[in-house]
């Protein structure tokens, strides 16, 4: 005889479908829905509007607070909104293509076989306030390799040194107004990290070691200028700037000129599983080419779906395209594509994947015309808070001759393994 189904109420049966259609991930108190290690959460960290971590995965650099408690800087800065924190990373990169400066990829850990201090940084920030009208202010500082990587025209280090050099990511101040009842302005000035891309510069806010191909060679990592940010509520918000084009410290690239960069961002659902991007970046020089390929106008879109799918499983795909007028080949074009995964096996460990295409059609931004795909797998272990060790193997493929060392074109294919550690306080 077969037994009846046990009945379930309707207030049970309710509960159990929200349970399940919000994952304890977005549910866990302060959540935003963004993953701490993107630029996305980075650009909404720095104006105050972050209140916590997700449940699983490494703790925020700005959460783990050891400078502020052990130094008492939290009782000293009270009630001011004044936050000091900062960390270092270092790693060592095997190559299948030799010792050295290698070409093309991976970056920013660009010197096979070699143990680079990558960087070491500080941040002392004021976020603004959402419920009053606020002035806030960034300072990020850091040094080490990728700070040599990552000069500005105008920069404070040296661009000779391409093992260590010191840098300002971010040195500029904010203004809020509040306009909505859910929103406001946030007006940014001077230096400071761009809008544009879910892989960050800076070491606590990229999920990976190694970079991929949109991100070094069609974004612009910072820049000097100005950017507005509304919010029309807590879905969407738009944001609008001006600045002296590719990655400068307070000194124009070219002369009369600026380029003007964008985004609008919009939350699909309440719970915030899932987000949608659309970025540009328009000017002269708004983005890098190959030396002595570069061309009189850049057009550049960026398009970005970030999706939860649980508790244990994030995904996001971007995609980025580009044209470059009147370069030394004509018209320049290229188109990138990725996917990151990332799964939360238990909590102090992570596996990630990322698949990555790029095609260079007329070789203006690598400097080979040809197409490239990576394939990147890495694990995170976390133990505590204030570290990650993130080893990754990543293997890089080529329609022709691109890899190598000291600039040199030998191999169409190319094998990594990373081995670094990210110490956070």
């Amino acid at each position: 005889m077969t037994r009846p189904l046990p009945r379930i109420s309707a207030n049970a049966l309710s509960l159990l479908v929200l349970a399940l259609s919000l994952p304890p991930v977005l549910r866990a108190q302060g959540t935003t829905g963004l993953n701490p290690e993107s630029v996305p959460y980075e650009v909404t960290e720095d104006l105050g509007k972050v209140t916590g971590p997700p449940a699983m995965g490494p703790t925020a650099v700005s959460d783990v607070g050891l400078v502020m408690d052990e130094l008492g800087l939290r009782k000293l800065f009270g009630k001011t909104g004044i936050e000091f924190f900062g960390w270092a990373e270092a790693g060592y990169t095997v190559s299948s293509v030799g010792t050295g400066l290698l070409s093309v990829q991976p970056r920013q850990n660009r010197y096979g076989n070699q143990l680079l201090v990558h960087q070491i940084g500080v941040v002392l920030r004021r976020g603004v306030r959402q419920d009053r009208v606020d002035v806030g202010f960034n300072i990020r500082y850091f040094v080490g390799a990728d700070a040599a990587l990552g000069q500005p025209k105008g920069g404070i280090g040296n661009a000779a040194n391409t093992y260590f050099s010191q840098d300002f990511r971010d040195l500029s101040a904010t203004l809020h107004i509040p306009l909505f009842k859910q929103g406001g302005l946030d007006v940014k000035v001077g230096r400071q990290n761009t809008i544009i891309g879910y892989n960050g510069f800076l070491a606590p806010y990229r999920p990976f070691q190694s970079s991929d191909y949109q991100f070094f060679y069609s974004q612009d990592g910072a820049f000097t200028g100005v950017l507005t940010t509304l919010a029309i509520n807590e879905d969407l918000n738009i944001s609008n700037g001006l600045t002296q084009c590719a990655n400068t410290f307070f000194t124009p690239r070219n002369d009369g000129y600026v380029c003007y960069i964008g985004q609008v961002n919009y939350w699909l659902n309440h719970q915030r599983r899932t987000r949608l991007t659309g970025s540009t970046y328009l000017g002269r020089q708004a983005i890098f080419a190959a030396p002595g390929l570069g061309g009189t106008f850049v057009t550049m879109g960026e398009l970005r779906v970030q999706h939860q799918w649980n508790e244990r499983l994030f995904q996001v795909v971007q995609s980025n395209f580009g044209w470059d007028s009147n370069t030394p080949v004509g018209t320049a074009s290229w188109f990138g594509l990725y996917t990151i995964g990332i799964f939360h096996v238990t909590a102090p460990w992570d596996f990630r994947f990322r698949l990555d295409f790029f095609n260079d059609d007329g070789g203006t931004r690598t400097g080979i015309n040809t197409g490239y795909g990576a394939l990147t797998l890495g694990v995170n272990w976390h133990p505590v808070k204030y570290l990650e060790v993130r080893p990754e193997v990543r293997g890089d493929l080529a329609g022709r001759p691109a890899f190598g060392t000291s600039g040199a074109s030998t191999d169409k294919s190319q094998l990594t393994g990373v081995l670094s550690a990210l110490v956070k306080f």
